[in-house]
């Protein structure tokens, strides 16, 4: 997790990873500076699905064995709406969001004080979807840009300077 972190900043800081953040923000202008899109995009891909292999292998290695019912809806859902609260290209945002909806996951097997209030047939499993669903909504309508996210460049100009006349010289024409 720790190295996919460090390799992610390090990407992020290459021509290549702002290249990635450049069509991410504004395709038409990302044409416009020369950057071929689609090698982009297809870049961008074969490398998240890398990442996916990776991670892919960690997980067959820790189970031992895996088959198509250790993915399941639920799972999926909680990771879109990791990326969702988490904020887009945010890495601490992920990882917070992942805390809490992990964390909200846990914590709603232990609400048995809800059973008292809603009767003792109510599981507070079956309603995570719903209490995830609306978490996401509101984030949706409260913060769009997930908790985290920002618009801010992983590259910086050392210095702002303001533009005017003082830079220009005067010439005989």
């Amino acid at each position: 997790c720790l190295l996919t972190a460090f390799v992610t900043i390090r990407l992020r800081r290459l021509p290549v990873g702002r290249a990635w953040e450049a069509l991410r923000e504004d395709e038409i202008a990302c044409r416009s500076l020369g950057i071929n899109t689609t090698t982009t995009k297809l870049t961008a891909f074969a490398t998240g699905a890398m990442f996916g292999g990776f991670a892919g292998s960690f997980f067959a290695a820790r189970q031992g064995f895996v088959s198509p019912e250790s993915f399941v809806f639920l799972e999926s859902a909680i990771i879109l709406a990791i990326v969702v609260l988490g904020g887009m290209g945010s890495l601490v945002g992920i990882a917070v969001a992942a805390m809490v909806m992990i964390g909200g996951t846990e914590a709603l097997r232990e609400l048995d004080f809800l059973k008292q209030v809603f009767g003792p047939d109510f599981t507070p499993e079956l309603y995570r979807m719903l209490l995830f669903g609306m978490a996401m909504v509101i984030v949706m309508l409260w913060k769009p840009r997930g908790f985290v996210g920002s618009r801010e460049p992983t590259a910086f100009l050392k210095e702002r300077r303001a533009v005017s006349g003082s830079f220009t010289k005067e010439g005989h024409g």
